[in-house]
């Protein structure tokens, strides 16, 4: 796989200069509700209407088939043979299904998505005995994650939950385990409200690596997905 893949929306993808970037990994984060499991399944909606395949691991429980049937419309029932959903419990469960992906790489793929990188890992910090295995366990994930994309070539979206900033005010947020999402992740996006509930802002904060400083688009959710402003 080369290039970029379309996110279905062609706002959010002049954002990001083209689309999805293949051979990296994409972080989308946001407050709950602001559309991140959207985005992510009007992409791998996107994704396997070019015939590509997509490995999505729920690990936030969000995916419905509801909402994929209103997102991929008419085309549904052909493009869901395209993507193999996952769903763990645990952030063991969740381990071991990212370290076996490999298993599951064929020329055809083209999206991994992990909805959300952060749920199940917030689950078991109030439980672990060692926060720091618990934190390398979490970043062998993720450098795992970023060898198979950069490797083979494939996509990838990860989504994170938030938390305030520390000392901060205001709406300022960042992703839970911040470090080391935004180590690995070559792009960052994060997704706004905005005082019309129909709207969110999206905010491109890196770029292919780089910062991305004041790149923002405002999109329409609607019930087929983002869609640029009428």
């Amino acid at each position: 796989m080369i290039g970029k893949l379309s996110t279905g929306c062609m706002g959010l993808d002049s954002l990001l200069q083209g689309g999805i970037e293949c051979g990296e990994i994409t972080l989308i984060y946001g407050e709950s509700a602001t559309g991140k499991t959207t985005a992510c399944i009007q992409a791998a909606a996107s994704i396997a209407t070019v015939g590509l395949k997509v490995l999505f691991i729920d690990s936030d429980n969000s995916f419905t088939q509801q909402r994929f049937h209103q997102i991929a419309g008419e085309t549904s029932d052909l493009l869901s043979e395209l993507i193999l959903l996952f769903f763990p419990e645990t952030f063991d469960e969740q381990r071991i299904l990212v370290e076996s992906l490999n298993n599951y790489v064929t020329p055809q793929l083209g999206l991994i998505v992990i909805d959300s990188m952060s749920t199940l890992y917030r689950a078991a910090f109030s439980k672990a005995e060692s926060v720091f295995d618990l934190n390398r366990d979490l970043t062998r994930q993720l450098a795992y994650l970023a060898n198979l994309t950069r490797s083979k070539g494939v996509a990838c979206i990860i989504t994170s939950q938030v938390h305030a900033r520390l000392n901060s005010v205001g709406d300022q947020v960042e992703p839970v385990a911040r470090r080391a999402v935004t180590h690995f992740s070559s792009t960052i996006i994060r997704i706004m409200n905005n005082p019309n509930p129909k709207l969110r802002e999206f905010a491109l904060e890196r770029l292919k690596g780089v910062d991305a400083k004041d790149a923002r688009c405002l999109l329409t959710l609607h019930e087929r997905g983002f869609v640029e402003l009428a």
